[in-house]
């Protein structure tokens, strides 16, 4: 080993050590230089290096024996057009002996080094595989350095790249300990105040200690303009803080704004959409520009601009730094936004709750539409508000109420189905909401010229009622400008509240109306009325409870309501709270009256809701007189068959003697004869069923059945009114099924049903219809069937044709008794059987009834 390889070697080693301790890139480009220079007895040289997009961005020159930092700018034209592009582009290390005879070296006729340099070693500093720079030593001399020169620089170079490197980490892990520490003190502000304008002051500030601006500014979207909010290193803050940007005209800023994307611009004066700021004075000092989107949940809501007056100033580095910032920035907006909207929802939420408080401490219902439209203004804030309901009879909207300016002259109009913006919205079932009312053509105009206002901005919303519109609330001009949405909304939420208020107050009132009248008749009913609890306690009675009873009411509350009446245990349980809700149950008893003794009465006892609780309504109803009507009919009755049941047997013996005695043929006579001795037998099974009506209502009645055919009981009941359906032009006919076995029946008794329907059919028919009788076989059963095509009878009276006395009204139904059907029931029900009828007005009747087999 030589002395100067050794000498080298020591050099080498002293090098690296001195460089591993030296982080700072700066001091260690200048200390680079200076000891390789020394190591290989150059005088001048240089060094520069690269970031990771391949440009120069820190380099050190040495000439007249001394070594100049910040050199970059004076090196970035050697490194692009000279030998040191050359070498990191190659990746070699050169020597050139001569540089007059080597195109790859740069001549400047303006170099401010010794002199033009005529021999040079320039080589790449490697680290990691990577280019991070170059370093080139010079002499003025041709052929001043050797191949060991070359290979000591080279050797040098390879530690210095090392050393770069790493400082260039260090550097970095610096600047993204700033750049984080300047984020986490923007956080800090963000959270620390809602107010974006101070936040956006502190990013303009903070920005400034990681990226090199001479001015910065912040504008959101303000409907059509972008407004600046903050601005920072203008001579004139004001000036910018008053130019909007009109976003339908362009610009470099409403660019960025429309495509929410970064743009990095070199020299804006070369823009034609600079045109923007040409308004303000310092415009025309900017050249490099960077402009950031302020982006919020996917929306665009401004623009962070960044303004150099240096070209070229900023690169992408920078637009990810100031990107960064914008968010930052974007992040006071969201959370201004938010924390208005949650402001907005909380005075939402605290409007409602008062206008809930409000409407639901009255439930008169005039009274409820006036606190709507009170609690409306006030919560708008707007001129005028008036609720309309819609009239259900003719469907038109009646303003019940109105507040603010021209309410008197608003109450009481109407406007007809689907006219104006409330009848539109009505038709809709939607809210409108207006800014321009006097171009709307929709608007009623009338109403502002009766009442002398100028309506400018209103909102509309439908009271609803599950499905069912039942009304319109209307908020008119607001204090401000317009109406934001979020008060419509609130708007939409009060007509929530109002249609509950409204229908509440309305069921109220007929509630009270129902409660009156009934108290109304509970008090004028000609009937006792008693309530009791569930135990038979008496809770209330009305006025004729008194008079009955002959107690006053003080003396009857609380009076058990067995001790005076008796209580009929088989209708009634000795529980009484296991009657079902809504049953009624009816019996005869008798109540004591102080004064009078016994009074019979008809009791019906009802189980019964009032409120949440359930009692017990007795309904005492006096039939003393029904009574003694009943009896009279049974005496009359008695008397009826008692007087007429003898002559008419002798008037029906003496005729079938006169008609037997008679000789001759005489055909006037005989008719006579036969019509007496019809009409006669009729009026004794009227008396005769006078007579079993009572037997069969008692259970008394002595049945004498006997095995017949039916056969021929219905052919001598057809036989026995055949003479009256010839007289009216009818038809008779019967249908009887083969093999009809015979029946165990009182044959004078079912004779007479068989006659009785036969001749309600005829008497009901019109002339020239036909009545048809059939029997047939059903199981155990026969069935006979009376058929006719009269008048019919109504549904509603199909059951109680069956009752005595009853009568059906109406000119076309001939008079009777009313005993007839009645006595056919009783003598059915008597065989075991069944009777019914099935008839549809105006197309006839079918009666039938069974008889077991």
């Amino acid at each position: 080993m030589t002395e100067r390889t050794k000498a080298s070697l020591d050099l080498l080693y002293s090098i690296s050590r001195e460089l591993t301790e030296q982080l700072d890139l700066r001091e260690l480009l200048q200390r680079v230089l200076q000891l390789t220079l020394e190591a290989v007895g150059a005088p001048a040289g240089s060094i520069l290096v690269l970031d990771e997009h391949g440009e120069v961005t820190e380099g050190a020159i040495a000439y007249g024996g001394k070594v100049h930092d910040h050199s970059a700018e004076q090196l970035r034209d050697t490194y692009e057009q000279g030998l040191a592009g050359w070498v990191v582009e190659n990746r070699q290390a050169v020597l050139i002996q001569d540089t007059s005879k080597d195109k790859r070296w740069l001549q400047k006729p303006d170099d401010k080094t010794d002199g033009a340099s005529r021999s040079v070693i320039s080589v790449p500093l490697l680290a990691r595989e990577n280019i991070v720079g170059a370093l080139t030593l010079a002499r003025r001399k041709p052929n001043g350095f050797s191949e060991e020169d070359l290979a000591l620089a080279t050797a040098i170079a390879d530690q210095a790249g090392v050393a770069v490197s790493n400082a260039h980490l260090f550097r970095a892990e610096q600047e993204r300990r700033r750049f984080a520490s300047t984020l986490q003190e923007i956080a800090r502000t963000i959270s620390s105040t809602l107010d974006p304008t101070s936040v956006f002051e502190q990013v303009l500030e903070q920005l400034r200690r990681v990226i090199e601006y001479d001015s910065a500014s912040v504008f959101l979207v303000n409907d059509d303009h972008l407004k600046p909010v903050a601005a920072f290193g203008f001579a004139d803050i004001k000036e910018v803080l008053n130019h909007s940007l009109p976003i339908d005209e362009g610009g470099l800023g409403v660019e960025v704004f429309k495509a929410g994307k970064i743009m990095v611009v070199t020299d804006v004066q070369q823009e034609s959409a600079w045109v923007e700021r040409g308004r303000l004075q310092e415009s025309g000092l900017i050249r490099g520009w960077i402009g950031a989107p302020l982006i919020v949940r996917d929306r665009v809501v401004g623009v962070l601009n960044v303004d150099s007056h240096r070209v070229g100033a900023y690169g992408l580095k920078d637009a990810e730094l100031v990107s960064a910032f914008a968010d930052q920035a974007a992040t006071a907006v969201a959370n201004a936004q938010l924390y208005g909207e949650i402001q907005r929802r909380v005075q939402s939420m605290t409007a409602l709750t008062e206008t809930a408080r409000s409407v639901t401490a009255s439930l008169d219902l005039d009274e409820v539409l006036q606190r709507i439209t009170e609690r409306t203004m006030d919560s708008l804030e707007v001129e005028a508000a008036s609720l309309a309901l819609i009239d259900e009879k003719t469907g038109e909207l009646e303003f019940r109420v109105a507040s603010g300016r021209g309410a008197e002259q608003v109450v009481g109009l109407r406007l007809m189905k689907g006219q104006g913006l409330a009848g539109w919205v009505v038709d809709h079932k939607e809210a409108v909401f207006v800014s321009d009312v006097q171009s709307d053509p929709r608007f009623h105009s009338k109403v502002d010229e009766l009442i002398g206002y100028t309506t400018r901005v209103m909102a509309s919303v439908p009271i609803q009622v599950q499905d069912k519109i039942i009304g319109v609330i209307e908020a008119i001009n607001p204090r401000g400008d317009d109406l934001a949405p979020e008060q419509v909304e609130l708007l939409r939420g009060i007509a929530d509240l109002a249609g509950t208020a409204i229908v509440r107050a309305q069921l109220f009132k007929e509630t009270q109306a129902a409660r009156q009248r009934y108290a109304s008749l509970f008090e004028d009913s000609i009937d006792t009325i008693l309530i009791t609890d569930l135990a038979g306690e008496i809770t209330d009675a009305n006025n004729r409870a008194e008079t009955m009873l002959g107690l006053p009411r003080t003396e009857l509350l609380g009076l058990d309501i067995s001790n005076l009446h008796v209580m009929d245990k088989d209708f009634l349980s000795a529980d009484l709270s296991e009657l079902s809700l809504g049953e009624t149950i009816s019996y005869d008893s008798q109540v004591t009256n102080e004064q009078e003794g016994y009074l019979p009465v008809e009791v019906h006892v009802k189980k019964i809701d009032i409120g949440a609780v359930s009692f017990l309504q007795w309904i005492l109803r006096d039939i003393s007189e029904r009574l003694e009507l009943a009896k009279l009919r049974s005496d009359l009755t008695s008397m009826i068959f008692h007087d007429l049941r003898s002559p008419l047997g002798n008037i029906i013996s003496s005729l079938e003697l006169l008609k037997e005695s008679l000789i001759g043929d005489d055909e006037t006579v005989q008719s006579v004869l036969s019509i007496a001795s019809r009409s006669s037998r009729r009026a004794s099974r009227l008396v005769e069923s006078l007579l079993d009506l009572d037997r069969l209502e008692t259970d008394q009645a002595v049945l004498n059945k006997s095995e017949t055919s039916i056969g021929a009981l219905v052919a001598e009941a057809v036989e026995e009114v055949h003479p009256t359906a010839e007289a009216k032009g009818q038809l008779l006919r019967m249908e009887l099924a083969p093999g009809l076995p015979k029946v165990l029946m009182d044959v004078d008794m079912v004779r007479r049903v068989l006659i009785n329907l036969l001749e309600n059919a005829i008497k009901f028919s019109r002339g020239g219809d036909l009545v048809q009788i059939s029997v047939r076989q059903e199981g155990d059963h026969l069935q006979i069937a009376v058929k006719d095509s009269g008048v019919g009878i109504s549904p509603r009276d199909q059951e109680r044709i069956f009752e005595k006395f009853t009568r059906l009204g109406g000119q076309e139904r001939p008079k009777g008794l009313g005993l007839g059907l009645a006595f056919c029931r009783l003598a059915v029900e008597a065989h075991e059987g069944k009777i019914w009828v099935e008839s549809e007005e105006g197309k006839g009747s079918t009666f039938t009834f069974t008889l077991p087999v």
